[in-house]
């Protein structure tokens, strides 16, 4: 009775380790590397993901998609039943990935991880003016007050490392040595420019630094410096603060709602585009009313609001 037993506990024991190595996990070289959960690739170089051994495999993909939950479907990737699955960077980028396994007669999924596209996000340029203290005169061409400013900014400043900034249009990238364009000793995602020119930069992506873009002279943004009949830089003008108005919701497709109770009203609510040029405003906004941005094409957007008291809120927001 008694070897029976012990027969029986070891055949327990060993039913229990089956069902507790019934966890698959995805593993790779890329993975985590710059996110937790993510695969960057610098190229179209190819990745293999793996998992540990079971009895079979099927590995699924997924679309990526702004939505929460993400409503795209699981589909089983065609001939993709062995321990590994090899993906690369020119079609699986935006892509997520599983894998189901059997062993015995357990049956479980991996979590899932994400081919990122995120590396490959074109370069683009924010423009933050003070209002009162810029016009528009063109497609990317901004008339400023003299001692006022326009802070540029890189609209991806995760992705990209080392800058260099122009303050007019180079003959040809990569920037070359002695280039009058280049501003010296500027390596920073971020340029304030107080002299008139035309700006824009080049950059390296941080994660793959032989990986470079130029922003193309088309989005450059040409500044003109000067003492325009709309200035007022005196003693009344508008008080910069700081950004802790609610946004939401962020990112939106159609309606953004704006504001705070205590400010009730908003004096003028303009919507800036990433070249500088108002693509939206509106005055006398209440803070509980949507503001439909539906007609904004996609891409990031700095949102200024003056409230009746004439302070200044700045806000960022992404129209999908």
């Amino acid at each position: 009775m008694k070897p029976k037993l012990i027969f029986l506990a070891v055949l327990f024991m060993a039913f229990l380790n089956l069902k507790a190595q019934c966890n698959p996990t995805i593993t790779s070289p890329r993975l985590g590397v710059q996110f937790a959960d993510k695969i960057v690739f610098c190229n179209s170089e190819t990745e293999t993901l793996s998992t540990q051994t079971f009895g079979s495999y099927q590995w699924y993909k997924q679309e990526w998609t702004w939505q929460t939950p993400n409503t795209n479907p699981w589909v089983a990737v065609q001939g993709a039943t062995s321990q590994t699955l090899t993906i690369n960077g020119t079609d699986d980028q935006l892509y997520y990935f599983k894998v189901a396994v059997t062993q015995g007669d357990c049956i479980a999924e991996s979590p899932a991880v994400m081919a990122d596209g995120f590396a490959y996000a074109l370069p683009a340029m924010i423009s933050t003016m003070t209002p009162g203290t810029f016009e528009v005169v063109g497609q990317g061409e901004l008339n400023v007050c003299n001692g006022a400013s326009v802070k540029f900014d890189d609209a991806f400043p995760v992705l990209y490392g080392k800058h260099v900034w122009y303050r007019c249009a180079p003959n040809s990238p990569p920037p070359s040595p002695g280039d009058p364009c280049v501003i010296n000793g500027v390596t920073g995602d971020t340029y304030i420019a107080t002299q008139s020119g035309e700006y824009g930069f080049y950059a390296c992506t941080e994660y793959c630094p032989d990986q470079c873009e130029f922003l193309g002279t088309g989005n450059f943004v040409k500044v003109n410096f000067g003492n325009w009949a709309f200035c007022n830089l005196g003693t009344d003008e508008t008080k910069p603060k700081d950004n802790s108005l609610k946004i939401y919701p962020n990112p939106t497709a159609q309606f953004l709602y704006i504001g705070k109770e205590s400010d009730k009203v908003y004096k003028e609510i303009s919507i800036i585009d990433m070249s500088g040029k108002r693509a939206l405003q509106k005055s006398n906004h209440r803070f509980n009313e949507p503001l439909d941005v539906s007609a904004l094409v996609p891409g990031n957007y700095i949102i200024v609001s003056t409230d009746s008291e004439g302070n200044t809120y700045k806000n960022k927001f992404i129209k999908k």
